[in-house]
């Protein structure tokens, strides 16, 4: 597929998304990768989006924290039912056969339930690839990444995100190096969505797809 460089800032970028957008974060650090999903997370619920975050961690203490410091009022947002964080076995079940129809199932209804409450949309953010690419569950992650369209007619944006340690030979990458090398061994998962961002040491790209 042909992509296109976008020059906005990825923060600015994610905080400005409509509905129906599918993209993804090429990351080396989370503490950065960390800023773009947060920035996208908090701008979300400050303009009536109801907004999911999954996790493949058993806690969400670490969560909940990182999230504060970013200014972003978890208990606050919980209460009022704007805010949902979820994880990710509780979707996918067993990460070895996922269960596609249990992860619609959810979705579909956390759209009806937000958007009965008059939201603008949903917005969903996630790591889940912590899990799945260490374990060498690629295609079972695919297969998870097709349910969400490039563009879809949904009113729902998601983005999740990729750590660049999975993929051999981007760490100390220039940033146009590690953009070129992802593009070519990852093509798939690239094109599965609709732009991605690619974020290496004090630098950063996006691209729409």
């Amino acid at each position: 597929m042909s992509d296109r460089q976008v020059q906005t800032p990825p923060i600015e970028y994610v905080s400005s998304l409509k509905a129906g957008e599918h993209g993804c974060i090429f990351f080396t650090s989370l503490a950065e990768m960390r800023k773009i999903h947060f920035a996208f997370v908090k701008s979300g619920l400050e303009d009536n989006w109801g907004v999911v975050y999954a996790t493949p961690a058993e806690s969400f203490d670490d969560l909940k924290d990182s999230m504060e410091r970013h200014g972003i009022d978890v208990q606050k947002y919980q209460e009022r039912g704007d805010l949902i964080l979820v994880r990710g076995e509780d979707l996918y079940k067993s990460g070895e056969k996922p269960d596609l129809e249990n992860c619609k199932t959810a979705v579909k209804s956390v759209i009806e339930g937000f958007m009965a409450k008059g939201k603008k949309g949903v917005r969903v953010a996630g790591d889940l690839t912590s899990y799945f690419l260490p374990r060498g569950l690629m295609m079972q992650w695919f297969d998870l990444e097709q349910l969400f369209e490039r563009q879809s007619t949904l009113p729902l944006t998601v983005i999740c995100a990729y750590d660049a340690a999975y993929i051999p030979a981007t760490k100390d990458l220039d940033i146009m190096f590690y953009y070129k090398k992802i593009n070519k061994e990852w093509q798939n998962f690239v094109d599965a969505h609709s732009f991605a961002i690619y974020i290496s040491k004090n630098q950063n790209m996006i691209f729409t797809i």
